[in-house]
């Protein structure tokens, strides 16, 4: 992107983001505590806390969905039928089938999706990476504001199959089987690239935590006064 635009934007309000962040931080906590929280990315949102120019905004660790809608993207008349962040079984897409529909259920399987609000431009690029390294390679900056600035993290995993329009069902029941399985492999593609961010930022926090280990040792070493023979 041109500097000049860069330099066009709102700067980050260090104190506003930092208060963001402990809010962030205290909601994630009640997130955790009632249950609400999807487990399978819970450290993974923890390592961005832990990081100095970093917070999660929102997430998913992947999902499949069946939603009972004009077209898959359309949300305003849109309905959640089903959903479930583990793989799904035969029996489970059976009874979607049996449900009526006032459009035209669909079942969609996406991948892992995290927003992150940073603290600057060199946070931004370091956590894009980072993401990409790891094949989230449709992550990008969402937004710049006083607020922060916003990195989405996402994969290109998504599946979207019509199952029944109105009372129709559009599928060969006895390929349930097979439909159940591609949508589980597709989920599981989305997870396994999840672990890798898993990975990837614990390193990066080791080699962080590392560096600063060493400059404090540097640092002390300067300071202190040589011994007398």
């Amino acid at each position: 992107m041109p500097a000049a635009w860069w330099r066009a934007m709102p700067g980050v309000d260090r104190k506003l983001w930092l208060k963001r962040k402990e809010e962030l931080r205290e909601r994630l906590l009640a997130d955790l505590h009632i249950g609400y929280l999807d487990s399978d990315i819970l450290d993974v949102l923890l390592m961005f806390f832990e990081r100095r120019e970093s917070f999660t905004i929102s997430s998913c660790s992947g999902r499949v969905v069946v939603v009972d809608a004009p077209l898959p993207w359309v949300r305003r008349e849109s309905t959640v039928i089903f959903k479930k962040h583990e793989p799904v079984e035969v029996d489970e897409l059976e009874e979607v089938l049996k449900q009526s529909a006032v459009h035209t259920l669909w079942l969609v399987v996406t991948g892992p999706i995290i927003h992150v609000s940073v603290a600057s431009l060199r946070e931004a690029v370091t956590i894009l990476r980072i993401a990409r390294e790891v094949g989230m390679k449709h992550s990008g900056i969402l937004s710049l504001s006083r607020k922060g600035i916003v990195v989405e993290l996402k994969t290109g995993v998504r599946i979207a199959v019509p199952l029944k329009r109105g009372d129709t069902i559009l599928v060969r029941v006895e390929k349930l089987r097979e439909l159940t399985e591609l949508t589980n492999n597709a989920l599981l593609e989305g997870k396994k690239k999840l672990e890798k961010l898993r990975d990837a930022l614990s390193k990066e926090l080791k080699r962080v935590s590392t560096g600063r280990q060493n400059r404090s040792s540097t640092r002390d070493g300067a300071f202190s006064s040589p011994q007398n023979p």
